[in-house]
């Protein structure tokens, strides 16, 4: 019986540090120095989603599902992830603009606010347009 106990809690020590180890690219975090973006653990990516999501006035699940409109609502892009800073706040929005080949930018949290659509769906408005979201930094993933 304490055989199996202890073989129990081995397995159970072992999928915690397993679940401990997953990074998610949904949520990247800048390091000090300016480096690359790099992965953060999915607990530390539900903590910051929640957060941006509460701050936007939007649920986790809308801001996941977010695409970025104009003020008209036209479609611009797709949020395709969250990056923090060195001190674990969000910065920034990685967006994939529309027809540009997979361009991602990289695009300021406070050029953007909720926007609730005619069928009461949410998105992220800006006011800028194509053009000047293509001049923003392009957002390059880890290696």
């Amino acid at each position: 019986m304490r055989l199996i106990a202890t073989l129990l809690a081995g397995a159970s020590l072992l999928a915690v540090a397993a679940c401990g180890d997953n990074k998610t690219d949904d949520v990247v975090q800048t390091p000090a120095s300016g480096g690359a973006a790099q992965p953060v653990s999915e607990q530390k990516a539900d903590q910051v989603t929640a957060q941006a999501a509460l701050a936007l006035g939007m649920t986790r699940k809308e801001l996941e599902d977010a695409d970025l409109v104009t003020p008209t609502g036209a479609d611009l892009g797709d949020v395709d992830s969250l990056v923090l800073d060195a001190a674990g706040k969000v910065t920034h929005l990685v967006v994939e603009i529309n027809n540009t080949d997979d361009v991602k930018v990289l695009l300021p949290l406070d050029r953007v606010s909720a926007h609730t659509q005619p069928d009461g769906g949410k998105d992220l408005k800006t006011s800028m347009t194509t053009t000047e979201l293509l001049s923003l930094p392009k957002y390059v993933p880890a290696a």
